[in-house]
């Protein structure tokens, strides 16, 4: 009975947690107050073992589909709370695994036809609809940003299964969604994806769904981080 309400407790911080670091994305000025908040729940749950990481991640994880203006904060705060010297060994595993499960989570969503009604998407894995696909690129384009994802995972799990859809449907919303995720993901991440972490014509193929036209020779050039990701028609995209 008193393990149960451990995990009934546990489920509800990972909830607080998940509300804070929303505030985060709502609330960009209050960052100073807001985090210290985030840090102190996450060490409490897990020193006090009313949750394990691996479930704290999975109750935490859902905040990437929550859809926020901006996940700017909310990666500078894992980065910042990671990197801190007197930070726990399990909340430091705690933040590296949740950005690998959000990575992971977001190459499965990118399977889907990903329209915007959420009606669809009541079994989906991006909550939300197309919608949360597109905050959730946003997220993980500035957890590569900050330097919160390996090389090794990003070249497995980002780019190929959003460029592998085939639309059987010429008129199929999803290519709308999934061109808009793709925008929001180089935008986050700035010239990172573009120093050498995607193949050459991975990056073709992402730049050739925003309509974007580029030779495979500028790409590949060790100046590529200075092209900037424009999107052909601005008034379709979601720039935030």
């Amino acid at each position: 009975m008193a393990e149960g309400c451990f995990h009934i407790r546990g489920h509800y911080i990972a909830l607080k947690i998940r509300s804070l670091l929303v505030s985060l994305t709502t609330e960009p000025s209050e960052y100073d107050e807001i985090a210290p908040k985030v840090e102190h729940w996450i060490e409490y749950v897990l020193r006090e073992q009313f949750t394990t990481v691996d479930e704290l991640v999975e109750g935490v994880s859902q905040v990437a589909w929550d859809g926020g203006a901006t996940y700017a904060n909310v990666a500078r705060f894992f980065k910042e709370f990671a990197d801190a010297l007197h930070r726990s060994e399990q909340a430091r595993s705690f933040v590296y695994k949740l950005c690998e499960h959000v990575l992971r989570w977001f190459a499965i969503a990118s399977a889907g036809s990903l329209p915007t009604n959420p009606v669809y998407f009541s079994a989906s894995v991006a909550s939300y609809g197309g919608n949360g696909f597109i905050g959730a690129a946003s997220f993980v384009g500035h957890l590569i940003k900050w330097g919160l994802l390996s090389d090794e995972l990003v070249r497995r799990h980002l780019v190929k299964p959003l460029i592998a859809h085939h639309y059987t449907n010429p008129s199929d919303h999803g290519r709308f969604v999934r061109a808009t995720a793709i925008y929001r993901l180089f935008v986050a991440a700035g010239d990172t994806l573009l120093q050498g972490l995607l193949e050459p014509e991975d990056v073709l193929a992402c730049f050739k769904t925003l309509g974007i036209k580029i030779s495979l020779e500028n790409v590949a050039r060790p100046d590529a981080a200075i092209l900037k990701v424009q999107c052909s028609a601005p008034s379709r995209c979601i720039t935030s």
